[in-house]
């Protein structure tokens, strides 16, 4: 196990608030249009504006509970949005590498907006391959991110709108602080 305050670890790429709020704010923003919508719906059905008209409409109590659970998947981004925009004020969080290995400590996301930090002390002899992920839907790139493989199947995944640099750019950093050139 490293520890980054005796070793003679440099930081790879600085923590990035700015992106990690934004990121928040528009999830919270999209999250709270849709419990509206969702808040309105069960609302307007609840006091009698979409009654039932004809033989082959939808009851009223199916569109309550369509208003709740449009409602309910709002709240929970939301709340993701806030919990991103808590995260971006998160102190501690670094991306540290040297010839003696690789230090990492970032946050992990959970339900409803709620985070708890990760902590990663590696050595460059444990560490089996680091590769450039990119993530797609439908051929279009939607994420990218750092993956670290480690001997024994253990897979770290950085997401790319917690740090500051590109992944390939933090690849290329790490490659100079593991031979020393920096």
């Amino acid at each position: 196990m490293l520890d980054p305050r005796l070793l003679n670890l440099r930081p790879v790429t600085t923590y990035a608030r700015l992106r990690i709020f934004l990121v928040g704010l528009v999830r919270f923003i999209f999250g709270f249009l849709i419990l509206g919508c969702g808040v309105a719906v069960a609302w307007a059905a609840a006091n009698g504006d979409m009654a039932p008209n004809h033989p082959g409409d939808m009851p009223s109590w199916w569109m309550v509970l369509v208003g709740c659970a449009l409602a309910l998947f709002g709240f929970g981004i939301a709340s993701g949005g806030g919990g991103r925009m808590v995260l971006a004020f998160a102190s501690g969080c670094c991306f540290l590498a040297g010839p003696e290995g690789v230090y990492l400590r970032m946050p992990k996301l959970g339900w409803f907006g709620l985070y708890s930090f990760q902590e990663h002390s590696l050595q460059w002899n444990q560490i089996e391959a680091l590769t450039h992920f990119t993530q797609r839907i439908n051929l279009i790139p939607v994420s990218r991110e750092l993956r670290i493989r480690v001997y024994g199947g253990q897979q770290i995944v950085v997401p790319r709108y917690f740090f500051s640099a590109s992944v390939k750019r933090n690849l290329a950093r790490m490659e100079q602080l593991r031979i020393g050139q920096l």
